[in-house]
């Protein structure tokens, strides 16, 4: 009996050991996950947030060029002369800014199966939303190129040089909005400028671009606050875990 009763103590503090050695194990992975919890947490609000920002300062820009596209329309239907603001509108109703989201760690969070971290069902519909609106979104941000060809085809490369070393809208390098400043332009031939631009008055098809080209900026604007509202609803989510 002394001898089973050893066996079955041996045998005992073994299970023990074991189940000992598996309970530290899993709470060594539940730190683990928790930590990279956390890490994706923060990844996902920093990616997040610069989306925000940079959504925000194309929504301004975008509001001015459909402005200066707003000035181009009354320019074709009134009494004007082409002077420098005619000038300036034109060019700066051709102007464009990209975007695109920041999709590394929502990739990444799929692509390792990671995405079972984020416990929260109402934050990964979120999320699911967010990025997949901006995906179906991605062509309503560009502009169509008809209207910029045109006027780009239209105003002298020189002058065009002139506008960008003097009224740049965003910068060359990394595309950072500089607005749209008042600016100097010395030298430009505005009675060349006219019998350049008087035709499209006249001109049938460059109305309805313009006119199409004006409809798409106000698209594109609502698309653009329509990924902020998703933007606010994601951050929400992270704010509650």
């Amino acid at each position: 009996m002394n001898k089973r009763g050893r066996m079955i103590g041996e045998f005992v503090l073994i299970v023990v050991g074991v189940l000992v050695a598996l309970m530290v194990e899993a709470g060594l992975e539940s730190r683990k996950d928790d930590q990279l919890r956390e890490e994706y947490l923060s990844r996902i609000q920093a990616d997040i947030e610069a989306d925000k920002q940079a959504l925000v300062r194309r929504i301004g820009f975008f509001v001015s060029v459909k402005g200066f596209s707003q000035e181009m329309v009354d320019w074709l239907d009134a009494d004007i002369p082409v002077d420098q603001q005619v000038l300036l509108a034109s060019f700066y109703a051709a102007e464009i800014w990209p975007f695109r989201t920041n999709l590394s760690t929502y990739q990444d969070l799929h692509s390792t199966g990671n995405i079972r971290l984020l416990e929260s069902l109402d934050l990964r519909t979120s999320l699911a939303v967010y990025y997949n609106k901006a995906d179906s979104s991605r062509p309503g941000w560009t502009p169509a190129q008809d209207y910029r060809e045109i006027i780009r085809g239209i105003i002298p490369t020189r002058v065009q040089g002139l506008m960008r070393d003097n009224c740049p809208t965003t910068d060359a390098f990394d595309q950072i909005s500089t607005g749209f400043p008042p600016c100097s332009l010395d030298g430009v031939d505005y009675d060349q400028l006219a019998t350049l631009f008087e035709p499209l008055r006249e001109d049938k098809q460059f109305r309805r671009i313009l006119t199409y080209r004006d409809s798409e900026l106000g698209v594109m604007i609502y698309l653009l606050r329509q990924q902020v509202a998703y933007a606010d609803d994601v951050m929400a989510r992270l704010a509650g875990n």
